[in-house]
């Protein structure tokens, strides 16, 4: 390999994604994403509108049912991210529900697909809930949606229980992201099924707390968690209970507003301040982000964006950023991701949004050590402990300066990293699949802790350089889909290397790059993959995620390329 001609290359591909960038970038400074198509909010959109009226939005119905039945692949099912592989049994059921209900007669052969899909593949055991077994991910709401469209029968649902917003917080909150479905679904089954006399009394004493609850977490634009899937459940229970017809306009005036020209919706409407910073980290990595005159705009748009009040539903503190507003919920690793963007942009530790976020980010620590995204010490659902998230929340605090002696936050951090640590040296991420994400992750926040001699560092990079696959990317191996390189993980394993020590000429970066230039489109970007998870069953693609790490690992390879003392 060429050194120099791949340098040369990677020069040009870095120019042309720049330039991509900054053609994205909003008048306001910040910029905007464009999460896959989901088959599951589709199901739950379609059926809401075509419930509310099906006349009024008989046109928004058809192009929703148009897009399901296009989307279907040749197996019969449908897959979690537009039409990306593979077809899961869950989503084909949310799809088959939707079908069934709207259009049985036009869909019937798409209908018939999807149950022999759903057959083959041992939907009935595979599916939570459909067999009677607790719910323990989303589609373990297919079972309540199945009972509502008539394709089982009503009482069969999984128990949702309302009385939940009757437990003390500490141990409601605990179920976090899945809250609000539980007690909007929760309502409908305390109203329209079958309880014992005491659980009547209880559901009525729970239902005004829950529906005031659930007011108090829905934003102005009528949204939860920014989240289209949430919005359908919560309409399709309210209805179907036929009570709280304000959130039920609210979801129904959410949904009418995120539906795509094509008839679909995505599962999350967008990450719009997530891909803002990643986009400043990108760019970061070509100049002093500080001084450039087209970021003034969004270091002011990611301040005003901050949470300056305690989101009181979940006892979370004044001081956090979301992934998006008005709806979505401050977390932390938007939060760690922010300040540390901030920082880039020239704020000051002094500044009070970075003081305020600085103590948010202390204050959500877990016991262990370890950060979780919403709610501290939990270890259910996908709100537990995550060591990405962890990682980025060492990296920002480290940027700040905040002392890492015995005892302290990061300190606390290093060790739950090393912990958790498997034995051939990688570590899990709770929002991306599989092992790179989590092992890169881990690797930079040793490193920046000047740690990156240390055994857990070493054994990272090891993992990582040995997890490469032979086309130059990663992962090497996969358990959840899609199949081959991606553009995110080769991303993410690149720059934390590269940073981590490895020499930029070293065969497995030389690789690694290569294989990022080979893969730039010819519109300066690169395709993304369906590796985020937004539950443990539910991938997602993001074209931000894909274009802003593939930019900055490139960026990081050719500073590191250039000669001692240049400035590029």
């Amino acid at each position: 390999m060429n050194v120099e001609q791949l340098q040369a290359r990677a020069e040009k591909t870095a120019e042309r994604a720049i330039t991509h960038l900054y053609d994205r970038q909003r008048e306001d400074g910040s910029w905007v994403d464009r999460l896959s198509s989901s088959t599951i909010a589709t199901a739950l959109g379609a059926l809401s509108l075509h419930r509310a009226d099906p006349v009024a939005y008989g046109a928004r119905v058809e192009n929703a049912v148009r897009w399901l039945r296009t989307h279907q692949r040749e197996d019969g099912g449908w897959a979690m991210a537009d039409a990306e592989w593979p077809s899961s049994p869950g989503m084909t059921a949310f799809g088959l529900a939707a079908l069934h209900e709207i259009d049985p007669h036009d869909s019937q052969r798409a209908i018939e697909r999807a149950h022999t899909f759903i057959d083959v593949n041992d939907g009935m055991n595979v599916i939570p809930g459909l067999t009677g077994e607790a719910p323990k991910t989303w589609p373990a709401a297919l079972p309540t949606i199945w009972a509502l469209t008539g394709l089982r029968d009503f009482e069969a649902q999984p128990d949702l229980p309302v009385e939940t917003i009757l437990v003390p917080r500490r141990w409601r909150n605990k179920v976090s992201i899945a809250l609000p479905a539980i007690l909007g679904l929760g309502v409908m089954q305390a109203r329209t099924m079958r309880r014992s006399l005491p659980r009547r009394i209880l559901g009525r004493i729970a239902e005004p707390l829950a529906l005031r609850w659930l007011r108090g977490i829905s934003g102005t634009n009528g949204g939860i968690e920014e989240c289209p899937m949430i919005a359908g459940f919560l309409y399709l229970g309210l209805r179907q209970a036929d009570v709280a017809p304000d959130l039920q306009r609210a979801s129904l005036r959410y949904l009418l507003e995120t539906q795509r020209d094509d008839g679909s919706w995505a599962i999350d409407r967008d990450l719009e301040i997530s891909v803002t910073a990643y986009s400043i980290m990108a760019l970061s990595e070509f100049s002093d982000v500080a001084k450039e005159p087209l970021l003034e705009g969004t270091r002011e748009w990611l301040l005003r964006n901050q949470w300056n009040k305690p989101f009181s539903e979940f006892d979370i503190p004044a001081g956090g950023w979301s992934w998006a507003n008005p709806s979505g919920w401050p977390e932390s690793e938007d939060t760690a991701v922010v300040l540390g963007v901030l920082a880039d942009l020239g704020v000051p530790r002094e500044h009070p949004s970075v003081q305020l976020g600085i103590d948010w980010l202390l204050a959500m620590q877990n016991r262990d050590g370890s950060w979780s995204e919403w709610v501290r010490n939990t270890h259910i659902m996908n709100d537990r402990p995550c060591p990405g998230v962890t990682a980025h929340v060492i990296m920002a605090l480290q940027r700040y300066g905040m002392p890492d002696s015995p005892g302290s936050a990061i300190a606390r951090a290093l060790a739950y990293l090393r912990g958790h640590q498997q034995n051939d040296g990688s570590i899990s991420s709770v929002w991306f699949r599989d092992n790179t994400h989590g092992t890169s992750r881990l690797l930079e926040a040793f490193v920046d802790s000047r740690r990156g001699s240390a055994p857990s560092a070493v054994a990272a990079r090891q993992w990582l350089l040995a997890n490469q696959a032979e086309d130059g990317g990663w992962p090497l191996r996969h358990e959840l889909p899609p199949r081959g390189s991606t553009a995110e993980e080769t991303a993410w394993a690149l720059f934390a290397l590269v940073k981590g020590g490895v020499d930029p000429r070293d065969p497995a970066a030389l690789r690694a790059v290569e294989w990022l230039v080979d893969h730039q489109d010819d519109q300066g970007t690169w395709r993304p993959s369906n590796v985020g998870l937004y539950f443990d069953d539910l991938c997602y693609t993001d074209d931000l995620i894909a274009h802003t790490f593939a930019l900055r690992a490139i960026g990081r390879w050719l500073r590191r390329m250039a000669p001692a003392g240049e400035t590029r």
